[in-house]
């Protein structure tokens, strides 16, 4: 008897009943929100093979002089991010990474993504960026932090002492 795969995600890539039955093509897209750009991949999910990509540079970069469109200077060892570089990046590197890839869009069949470190971004409840909102934009802590934000050093160092 042939041991049964536990669930469709476990047969192999174009096997029958696969989620990639009939779909040899299929691509993933790979989205790295780094430091001063976001970098996008296409592979071939059959293969693993890279099939194009784009990089597209941060309009605002590492943010730790003052916030953008603003006077408030930031103290030292900030280092903050503007989650409007990322909906650009977005709109951007993926289609170009498509474009170089040579694929139809139809083709892609997921999209992960992955930032540097513990990126949080602060938002309303509806998901808006609080860096974002008038009420807030001259507040850093409204801001994402970057992994080289380091004006918390003293507690960090308190709490693993």
């Amino acid at each position: 008897m042939t041991p049964q795969p536990d669930s469709p995600g476990d047969l192999p890539a174009g096997s029958p009943g696969s989620p990639l039955d009939g779909r040899p093509d299929a691509c993933t897209v790979g989205v790295d929100f780094g430091t001063l750009s976001a970098r996008a991949v296409v592979v071939r999910v059959r293969d693993g093979a890279e099939l194009g990509s784009a990089v597209h540079t941060y309009r605002n970069g590492v943010i730790d002089r003052s916030l953008p469109g603003s006077d408030a200077l930031l103290p030292p060892d900030w280092a903050l991010q503007d989650p409007r570089d990322w909906r650009e990046a977005l709109r951007t590197a993926v289609p170009e990474a498509l474009a170089a890839a040579g694929i139809d869009p139809a083709q892609v069949i997921g999209i992960g993504t992955d930032f540097t470190s513990c990126t949080v971004l602060p938002t309303t409840a509806d998901g808006v960026p609080l860096a974002e909102q008038p009420a807030w934009t001259d507040r850093p802590h409204a801001w994402p932090k970057l992994w080289k934000h380091h004006a918390a050093q003293d507690q960090a160092d308190r709490i693993n002492a």
